[in-house]
C-alpha cells in the first residue's frame, strides 16, 4: 500500500485528477447498473427492490463492489470508462431480457447452464413478442445515446492524460496499463465470488457477513436473496457438479452389489425381455396437462372455469389402461430434464442442472432404457419434430443407445395447427406409426412431441374451451393464450385418439408409456398460490401405460410420482427384468415416490442409505468415474 501511494503521489496533478474522477463516475455507474439490473431481475418490480435493499443492505452493497469491478475490467478492456459504461449497460439489457422471458414462460431464473442453449438461438427468439425484441432495440439506441453525450462531455472535462514520451502503440495506448487492469480485476472478481462459486453445495448455506442465504434447491430464490450477480455465480459451480460426501470406487461397488443381489432375487420370477415380442413407444407429449385433475381434495377447475370436455379420449384410456399423475419437476419448462429422468431413471434433484447439456455430451454412454431395449434385440430410434440440436439431443440420444434420430427435416409429415408454428401431433403419430411398420424388428421408439409448446395466441380462428365467470382478472392476452391452449390440449387428445385407434388395429404387440412434461406456463393463479396443495395442481401431468393386447395388472391407478420413476413403472407393467439401477430406483420409491424440490416446499428432504445411495449413483455415472458400470 505505501508503495502505491507512493506511485500515486508521483503521477502529475492531471492524472491524478482523471483516476479520482474516473474512479468517482465508475462508483456512481457501479450503484445505478445494480440499481437497475436487480430491478431487471425482479421482472421490473421497483418496491422489491427497495424492499430487499432494505432488508439485506450488505447484499446490495457487495453486489455494487462486483459491479464496480466489472467497469473497471471494461475500462481496461476498452480504455474509456463511459465505453465501459456503455457495453456493461448494453450486456445488463440482453441478459435480463432473456431473464425474463424465460422467467415469464418457465418461473425461473437465467443461469449459466442455459448458455448451452446458445445454437438454439435463433429459433428461441420465435416464442417471444416481436415487440419486445424491437424495445430491446430501442433501449439499447438509447443507451448508446445517453453515453455518446457522456463521453463527449467527459472528454471535455476529463480528457484522459496521454504519456509524453510514447513512441510505440504499446505505450501510447498504455497497454501494459490495461493488461494489470484486466488481469488484477479477473483475479479480484474471482477471490470476491470463490464464497459463491466454491460453495459446500448444501442446500442451505447461511452467509454471516451478507446474512443472507445461498440456496442451491430454489434458484428463484437464491437470486431473490442474493442479488442476480451472486445468484448466477453460485450457479457457475453447477457447471461441474460438486461431488457428493463419501463417494469412493469401494463404496459405488458395494451399493452395486447389493442392488446385484436385490437384482437376482427379483428379476427370478421376471420374464426376459429378449423373449418379448412387442413394441415399445415412449411418449413425451409436449405440456399435455389435463384442466380437470385434482390432488388432496383440490381440484383446477375451482381456479379456472370452463365448458365441456377437454380431453375425451384420455377418459377412455384411462378407464381401460394403467394410469395415473406424474408431479412434473418443473413448471411451464425443463422438457429435457424430464425426459432425462424419464429415459435413465436418474434423478436432477441433487444435479439441479440440465444433464443434456451440461453433463451428458462429455460422456461416452449413459444407461437408459433405450440402452436397455437395444441390448435385449431392439431397434432404437427417437422421434422429434423439430431441431435435433434443441437441448444437444443429436449429441445425447447416442449416448443413450438410440441407433436413429428423425427430426422435422426428415419427417414425412408436417401439419401443423392453424398459424402455429409446430409440426402438430397427428404427423408425429404418423410418423411413429410407420417407423413401427417399417421394421420386422421388435422396436423401442422415444417419442418427443412439439404442437404444445408456447406461445399460445394467434393460432386458431375459433376456440371451443374459453373461462368464464373466473374469481380474478386476467388480461385478454392471458384469457386469449389460455383459450387457446385449451384447443391445443383437445386436439392432442383427438390425434392420441386416433393413434391409439390405429395401434388397436396393428398386427403388432405395441406398448405405450405416454406422459405429459409440464404444464403450459400460464397458470400462475395457481402457481403463484399461497396454499401448497394448489399449488401442486400447476405439477400435475398425466401418464398412462398402454397395450393393444392384455396386460397382467391388478390395478389400473398408477401412484403419483416423478419422472424418474415412470419407465420402472412400465417394466413393473410388463412384469419383464429390469437393470439393477431399477432395483435402487424401487427403494427410493418407498421413501420418496415424489422426489422434487417443489414437492418438499423449503424443507429440506430427509437423509437414509437409500437416498444417499441414489445420490452417489446419479453422480458417479453422469459426472464421477463411472465406476458403476465397470465390469471389474
Amino acid at each position: 500500500m505505501k508503495k502505491l501511494g507512493e506511485l500515486f503521489n508521483k503521477m502529475g496533478q492531471r492524472r491524478k485528477k482523471y483516476l479520482k474522477w474516473t474512479a468517482l463516475l465508475l462508483l456512481i455507474a457501479a450503484i445505478f447498473l445494480t440499481f437497475f439490473l436487480e430491478y431487471r431481475a425482479y421482472i421490473n418490480n421497483l418496491n422489491m427492490v427497495w424492499y430487499q435493499m432494505g432488508k439485506r443492505p450488505m447484499v446490495f452493497i457487495y453486489n455494487v463492489l462486483l459491479m464496480f469491478v466489472i467497469l473497471i475490467f471494461f475500462t481496461g478492456l476498452t480504455n474509456k470508462p463511459v465505453s465501459a459504461i456503455r457495453w456493461v449497460w448494453v450486456i445488463i439489457c440482453i441478459l435480463t431480457y432473456v431473464h425474463i422471458n424465460k422467467f415469464i414462460s418457465r418461473g425461473s431464473p437465467l443461469l449459466p447452464d442455459d448458455f448451452g442453449l446458445i445454437g438454439e438461438a435463433g429459433t428461441m427468439t420465435q416464442f417471444v413478442s416481436p415487440w419486445s425484441i424491437i424495445r430491446l432495440i430501442l433501449a439499447i439506441l438509447l443507451i448508446i445515446f445517453l453515453t455518446g453525450l457522456l463521453q463527449h462531455f467527459w472528454q471535455k472535462k476529463f480528457p484522459a492524460p496521454e504519456s509524453k514520451n510514447a513512441k510505440t502503440w504499446w505505450k501510447k495506448h498504455n497497454m501494459s496499463g490495461r493488461t494489470f487492469i484486466l488481469v488484477s480485476t479477473i483475479l479480484l472478481f474471482a477471490a470476491m465470488t470463490s464464497f459463491a462459486r466454491n460453495n459446500k453445495g448444501e442446500r442451505y448455506e447461511y452467509i454471516p457477513w451478507l446474512n443472507s442465504t445461498l440456496t442451491a434447491w430454489n434458484q428463484q430464490r437464491n437470486y431473490d436473496e442474493n442479488g442476480f450477480i451472486i445468484g448466477f455465480c453460485y450457479n457457475l459451480q453447477k457447471l461441474k457438479v460438486a461431488e457428493p460426501g463419501g463417494y469412493s470406487e469401494k463404496k459405488i461397488k458395494e451399493i452395486k452389489k447389493t442392488y446385484k443381489a436385490k437384482a437376482k432375487e427379483g428379476n427370478t420370477e421376471r420374464k426376459s425381455l429378449k423373449d418379448e415380442d412387442y413394441n415399445v413407444v415412449v411418449i413425451l407429449n409436449e405440456s399435455f396437462y389435463d384442466p380437470d385433475v385434482e390432488f388432496q381434495g383440490k381440484k383446477f377447475r375451482d381456479y379456472y372455469h370452463y365448458d365441456g370436455e377437454i380431453l375425451p379420449n384420455l377418459r377412455k384410456i384411462q378407464r381401460k389402461y394403467p394410469s395415473g399423475n406424474m408431479y412434473s419437476i418443473d413448471y411451464g419448462g425443463g422438457t429435457a430434464n424430464v425426459e432425462f429422468e424419464v429415459l435413465t431413471g436418474m434423478t436432477n434433484y441433487w444435479l439441479q442442472t440440465v444433464p443434456y447439456t451440461a453433463l451428458i455430451p462429455r460422456d461416452e454412454s449413459i444407461p437408459s432404457l433405450a440402452s436397455y431395449f437395444k441390448k435385449n434385440g431392439y431397434k432404437t430410434t427417437a422421434i422429434h419434430p423439430y431441431s435435433g440440436g434443441m437441448y444437444k439431443r443429436n449429441i445425447v440420444y447416442p449416448k443413450f443407445g438410440i441407433d436413429k434420430f428423425i427430426t422435422e427435416k426428415e419427417m414425412n409429415y408436417t401439419e401443423k395447427e392453424g398459424n402455429a408454428e409446430y409440426i402438430n401431433d397427428r404427423s408425429a403419430y404418423n410418423q411413429t406409426f410407420d417407423v413401427l411398420k417399417d421394421s420386422k424388428k421388435k422396436q423401442f421408439i422415444n417419442l418427443v412431441t412439439m404442437q404444445n409448446h408456447l406461445p399460445y395466441k394467434d393460432v386458431y380462428e375459433q376456440t371451443h374451451f374459453n373461462l368464464y365467470n373466473n374469481n380474478f382478472e386476467l388480461s385478454e392476452s392471458q384469457q386469449q393464450s389460455i383459450n387457446t391452449f385449451f384447443e391445443y390440449i383437445h386436439n392432442s387428445d383427438a390425434y392420441l385418439g386416433e393413434f391409439i385407434e390405429k395401434l388397436d388395429n396393428f398386427d403388432e404387440k405395441t406398448v405405450v408409456l405416454f406422459y405429459g412434461d409440464h404444464s403450459a406456463g400460464i397458470f400462475d393463479v395457481v402457481n403463484s398460490h399461497e396454499e401448497k396443495t394448489v399449488r401442486d395442481l400447476a405439477r400435475l401431468t398425466p401418464y398412462f401405460v398402454y397395450a393393444n393386447f392384455d396386460l397382467d395388472t391388478e390395478s389400473l391407478e398408477l401412484p403419483t410420482t416423478t419422472p424418474n420413476q415412470l419407465g420402472n413403472t412400465m417394466l413393473d407393467i410388463l412384469g419383464v427384468k429390469k437393470p439393477t439401477l431399477y432395483y435402487l430406483a424401487d427403494d427410493v420409491k418407498k421413501q420418496a415416490p415424489i422426489l422434487t424440490s417443489s414437492w418438499f416446499d423449503n424443507q429440506d428432504i430427509f437423509s437414509s442409505t437409500e437416498l444417499s445411495s441414489y445420490e452417489l449413483v446419479t453422480y458417479d455415472i453422469l459426472s464421477g468415474k463411472n465406476y458403476w458400470s465397470s465390469n471389474k
